[in-house]
């Protein structure tokens, strides 16, 4: 049996993972249904604040993705996605900001669907960096997930078509940059 997808359904499967992987549902708090019940012990277990799209303007994606047509097609306080003149398809850049949400659970994802996953430290902060590759296109894909406290923010970068710099070149800048932004 051949099973086949349509573009909706492509899109469900990689958006359930990502909104399933910010859910807390094993804490004692969420099975209890009670919140802490110290707001100040809890905001000082959080990183830094990042500012909407981790600071990068649609103008710095364009310089250092080389890609032109780039529309940013979702931006709020956690997070921004850029599109190519704003379809799904071709290459797609993205920010996420995760609050009180383990990066380890987001590392073990990646570690299961990337071609490697290894250590990275950038500017003094640690996390991971993901790589993935596509048969004819070699490395494509880069994420950058970044460790603050409690905290995370992740950059993802996947290109669609050849030529297209390093990946993980813009992923670690854009990542330098969003630590630099943030206060």
């Amino acid at each position: 049996m051949r099973l086949k997808l349509t573009v909706p359904a492509l899109v469900a499967a990689a958006v359930i993972p990502m909104v399933g992987g910010c859910s807390d549902s094993g804490s004692p708090e969420a099975q209890s249904g009670t919140q802490s019940a110290s707001p100040t012990a809890e905001q000082s277990n959080h990183g830094p604040s990042f500012p909407v799209c981790g600071g990068i303007s649609d103008e710095t994606m364009a310089n250092l993705t080389r890609v032109a047509g780039l529309v940013s097609t979702a931006q709020n306080s956690v997070g921004c996605q850029w599109l190519l003149r704003g379809g799904i398809m071709g290459p797609h850049f993205s920010f996420s900001w995760y609050r009180g949400s383990p990066i380890g659970r987001e590392r073990k994802t990646e570690e299961v669907s990337r071609t490697s996953v290894e250590d990275i430290n950038i500017d003094g902060h640690s996390g991971f960096i993901a790589i993935g590759t596509a048969p004819t296109m070699g490395d494509n894909l880069c994420e950058v997930g970044i460790q603050f406290k409690d905290d995370f923010i992740e950059w993802s970068v996947s290109f669609a078509q050849k030529p297209f710099p390093d990946p993980c070149d813009v992923a670690k800048e854009l990542t330098r940059q969003s630590i630099a932004n943030s206060k």
